[in-house]
């Protein structure tokens, strides 16, 4: 399978979150953050996609979010009553499960957006 690839005429932004948990709460944290989280993200009517990365690394598990908007304007739909988007938006249990809570997000142009699919 080959997947076209090309440059976007206008990037996207990338809204990158990163939290670390504690190994033995890797499971627990993934499926209440899916379900309280990048749900609700992917509800976001200006949002374009959303992609989960959970890395395993000794005892620590590194979870990352990455959303896609057409622009930053289009992001603060994700924002709309807690201000900046910049500033991450705890989950309520977040930190209870994080080693860390992050203050804010990592905004990145994306200049190629390819996936194939898997079939499934």
């Amino acid at each position: 399978m080959s997947v076209e690839c090309k440059l976007l005429a206008t990037p996207l932004i990338g809204r990158v979150w990163q939290g670390r948990t504690p190994i033995a709460r890797a499971d627990e944290y993934l499926r209440y953050s899916f379900e309280h989280g990048i749900q609700e993200i992917a509800k976001k009517p200006e949002c374009l996609g959303v992609q989960y990365f959970r890395k395993l690394n000794g005892d620590i598990a590194e979870f990352r979010t990455v959303s896609y908007w057409q622009s930053i304007e289009h992001m603060h739909a994700m924002h709309a009553q807690r201000g900046d988007p910049l500033r991450v938006a705890p989950l309520a249990r977040d930190p209870e499960f994080l080693l860390e809570l992050p203050e804010f997000v990592d905004i990145v142009e994306v200049h190629v957006n390819s996936f194939g699919t898997t079939g499934k």
